[in-house]
């Protein structure tokens, strides 16, 4: 049953992905419309080089990445939004050789710099976690640029790890600017990460989504809390899933898997897996 709420953020989830359909300077594989993706934070493979990362994000069976702030180039550390037009030009190369979309850049302050990457490269959106006070700032940027902006949350003492602050400083800025809320470092901050969905609903961008090993959030704990593949730990990750189709949300669940480093391919396949099973047939 639709009830008047629900009918009220798809509107705005309507309007918004009207409004900022992403850039196509760059005419990358078309964007997949009315249904939650999957797609890998390249951060996921951050020991490797960028390129590695997106072939390891095709083997895993996902199309889609978001590109981290910082890559590895030749080895190199670099900030994605400098990279020259050559670099550019050899990423988009990467891209279409794998079959690989690129929808965000991740750790962005909402820079024109970082906009103008975005529109560069026909991404759909920002990631990032830019001052309380450059909020309404980058909203409006992200209008003039037609590319939404979404925050960021890192785990408690962070700028954003207070979802009800957050929710607070964005009340009025446009819809331009949204959320990702990171399930993981939710959960870590001592927060229900569904409730936390529920109380973002109409303002959720992207997820980087993650299952715990537990939800302990004490620091002092014999329990160290780290990534295990989805629907295997404490995250609720099919609640979660199941509520996001529910608001209607059609935009991208993101892989962020921060542990086993070198040897983690393995589990995001296992993720890739589960979210197939759990939102792979949808309407």
């Amino acid at each position: 049953m639709t009830t008047r709420r629900r009918f009220l953020q798809a509107g705005l989830l309507t309007a918004t992905a009207a409004a900022f359909p992403g850039s196509m300077l760059f005419s990358q594989t078309p964007k997949k419309k009315g249904m939650i993706t999957l797609a890998v934070q390249t951060w996921t493979f951050r020991l490797f080089d960028l390129d590695e990362g997106i072939r390891k994000t095709r083997e895993a069976g996902i199309d889609q990445v978001e590109i981290s702030g910082g890559v590895l180039l030749a080895g190199k550390s670099k900030r994605a939004a400098a990279m020259t037009a050559d670099e550019k030009n050899w990423l988009r190369d990467i891209l279409t050789e794998n079959k690989v979309r690129a929808v965000s850049l991740g750790g962005s302050q909402g820079t024109p710099e970082d906009f103008d990457f975005a529109r560069e490269m026909g991404l759909d959106f920002l990631q990032g976690e830019p001052p309380y006070e450059k909020l309404i700032e980058v909203s409006r940027r992200a209008e003039e640029f037609g590319v939404r902006f979404s925050l960021h949350n890192h785990p408690k003492e962070s700028q954003y790890w207070d979802y009800r602050e957050s929710l607070k400083r964005i009340k009025d800025c446009s819809p331009a600017l949204g959320f990702c809320p990171d399930t993981g470092h939710f959960m870590r901050s001592g927060f229900d990460p569904l409730q936390v969905i529920r109380e973002f609903s109409g303002r959720i961008v992207s997820v980087h989504m993650k299952d715990l090993n537990d939800t302990n959030p004490d620091a002092k704990s014999d329990v160290k809390l780290h990534d295990v593949p989805w629907g295997t730990g404490a995250g609720q990750v099919e609640a979660i899933l199941d509520e996001l189709k529910e608001q209607g949300f059609t935009g991208p669940v993101i892989v962020e898997y921060e542990y086993d480093w070198e040897n983690n391919l393995a589990d995001v396949k296992k993720c890739a897996e589960f979210f197939q099973k759990v939102a792979g047939e949808q309407t």
